[in-house]
């Protein structure tokens, strides 16, 4: 048997080299680029893509060294395409090792109405990011001193206030103002956004080269040394995006600085991410990588595969799929809905179903007949939809469409998920198939989030089949929820909150099949699993391992919390001596829904939550 797995290696490998050895090589610097001039390297990359569209399979090559990024300051647009790929086929983009660098409100890589894409092979940064990191010198009741490097972080104090200034831009503080331990950089326990917010945008004055004191009140005095972060903007420009393509493939990319997600697929078809990572860069002295998510994938289809992944000092989740609840404004006959948010809601041809928000069951799939974009009398965007068949019986304005043609598996695998990271791991939320396996967690927040969310994101997918099994969960929710607030980041290790909530012990569930199995838990607190909402939810041959590397403050204290759930099984599970509280609370649950073994079951009446 191992004998035919390395013969089918070895040919899968053979053909790969052969595949690409037929692609016609066209190099950048052969368009009159030297790397390392630090000159604007987009026009002799749009001359080299010129090229490559003349043969049917290509590979755009920068032979080994750096490359400089510049924006278009003349353009009317807000930001520029570092990279722009649009109706290519059978690419490939091989950076052999060489470092990417730009300048201003850049998009690193666009791919439109793409396939069969390789990307590979290169490390992404900025010399002036869009993002700054001080270190607290003294903090009181009244006012806070930072010290910043000057050199990586020039500002100016005008009028009083503090302004970030890079190449052709200037902002004021903004972002979550999030604290990292001075000797670990990791976020610092049971802290979460808002460190000091207000105090930044006050008063400033400069007291010595590099040293700047806000003044205003207070709400945390971290010990000096602690780092802070500031940012420039939340979503400014994602990093490389897909969009309308399918086969895209990422591999050996290392990305230093983004000005939003680093990677970021909308309507996308089969997307590998294999060691295409996030990471701080060490150099420089830096806590912080991109400003959002490290990856985010919405309504895309076929399977998301992200393998051998580490990302460091991105200021939200490691990754998040998910497809749209898009809002119906109101039904204009049986075959017409007017859309006001439109979540991804689809094009003629795609199927689609209609939810109820209350009851959270999917319709019968309805194809799309036509989809009409307009503005209306007061400025606003909506969606006229019209059906090939009727709306269901019952659909009504403040009901959903969620796009059944654009859904997504997923699959993760050998990632480190840390916690010099803001917030969670992984989010995902979506009825493919689902298997997070082989991972070290070590965040501050929940590691796994499930949602199905009608009330804030509008982000859709109730899971039909989800695994969770053969991690290590090290010590997550550092930065859990001490007070059940939904902008802290997570009540247990794995986290199940759809905003459907149950009204009786008969209520449907919306989340079904989710297995967690043969997973570490080590963990200095007491909740395992808060589940809302779910039909066979399986938590079987786990190991669970008391720490004292942290003091518990978490509010549920209990190992499981549950609300609504169906068929659920507790078995197999090797606990720790010193993990001594062993409970399960539920609510909206008969006693016949829990089948547990090692843990005591208490009912209660009325919101756990």
């Amino acid at each position: 048997m191992k004998a035919i797995l390395l013969i089918i290696v070895l040919i899968f490998s053979f053909s790969e080299t052969v595949t690409l050895s037929q692609q016609v090589k066209v190099s950048v610097t052969d368009f009159g680029y030297e790397p390392g001039s630090r000159k604007n390297v987009i026009p002799a990359v749009r001359k080299a893509l010129e090229e490559c569209k003349k043969h049917t399979s290509a590979v755009l090559f920068f032979p080994r060294g750096r490359y400089d990024f510049w924006q278009d300051l003349t353009s009317e647009y807000r930001h520029t395409n570092g990279i722009h790929l649009d109706g290519f086929k059978n690419l490939t983009l091989d950076g052999d090792s060489s470092e990417f660098i730009y300048h201003g409100n850049m998009q690193i890589i666009f791919v439109n109405r793409c396939e069969n894409i390789r990307i590979m092979n290169f490390s992404v940064d900025w010399d002036h990011p869009f993002m700054y990191q001080g270190k607290y010198v003294n903090s009181t009741d009244n006012f806070i001193d930072i010290e910043f490097d000057k050199e990586q972080y020039p500002y100016v104090i005008e009028n009083g206030r503090f302004h970030m200034t890079g190449e052709a831009w200037k902002a004021v503080p903004m972002g979550y103002f999030n604290l990292f331990d001075r000797d670990t950089k990791e976020i610092l326990y049971k802290t979460f956004d808002g460190n000091n917010s207000d105090v930044f945008s006050g008063k400033a004055e400069e007291l010595g080269r590099g040293i700047v004191r806000f003044h205003g009140k207070t709400n945390i005095k971290p010990p000096n040394g602690t780092y802070t972060t500031l940012m420039a903007g939340r979503y400014i420009t994602t990093g490389i995006m897909t969009m309308e393509s399918k086969d895209i493939y990422l591999k050996d990319i290392t990305i230093y600085h983004a000005l939003s997600h680093a990677f970021y697929g909308v309507r996308t078809e089969n997307i590998t991410m294999d060691n295409s990572s996030l990471k701080v860069n060490a150099k420089k002295g830096r806590v912080f990588s991109v400003v959002a998510d490290a990856s985010h994938f919405l309504n895309c289809r076929g399977l998301i595969k992200v393998i051998n992944c580490a990302h460091e000092g991105a200021m939200d989740d490691f990754i998040n799929v998910h497809g749209g609840f898009s809002l119906i404004e109101s039904i204009e006959n049986k075959h017409t809905a007017i859309i006001s948010r439109d979540r991804g809601v689809g094009i003629e041809g795609e199927e689609v179903w209609f939810i109820n928000p209350e009851l959270c069951k999917r319709s019968t799939p309805v194809v799309i007949q036509s989809v009409e974009r307009f503005v209306n009398q007061d400025n606003q965007r909506k969606v006229k939809v019209t059906f090939a068949s009727p709306i269901p019986t019952g659909i009504k304005a403040g009901d959903f469409i969620e796009n059944k043609t654009w859904t997504a598996s997923l699959e993760v695998r050998n990632c480190r998920i840390l916690k010099q990271n803001r917030a969670r791991g992984i989010l995902v939320t979506t009825p493919g198939k689902v298997i997070i396996e082989n991972n070290y967690f070590k965040n501050a927040g929940t590691a796994i989030l499930i949602e199905g969310d009608m009330n804030y994101w509008y982000e859709s997918g109730a899971h039909t089949d989800l695994t969770i099994r053969n991690n290590v969960f090290d010590n997550c929710l550092t930065s859990g929820c001490s007070i059940g607030n939904m902008w802290q980041w997570g009540e247990a290790i794995i986290s199940i909150t759809p905003s459907h909530k149950p009204q009786n012990e008969k209520s449907e569930p919306f989340h079904k099949n989710i297995k967690i199995e043969n997973n570490i838990f080590r963990t200095f607190d007491v909740p395992l699993v808060h589940a809302r909402s779910v039909r066979g939810l399986t938590f079987k041959n786990n190991e669970i391992i008391r720490t004292y590397d942290f003091k518990p403050y978490l509010w549920q204290r209990s190992s499981f919390l549950f609300d609504g759930c169906r068929e659920v099984m507790i078995s197999g599970n090797k606990m720790d001596v010193d993990y001594t509280t062993r409970t399960i609370v539920m609510d909206h649950m008969s006693s016949q829904d829990v089948k547990a073994e090692g843990f005591k079951t208490v009912s209660v009446s009325g919101p756990t939550w």
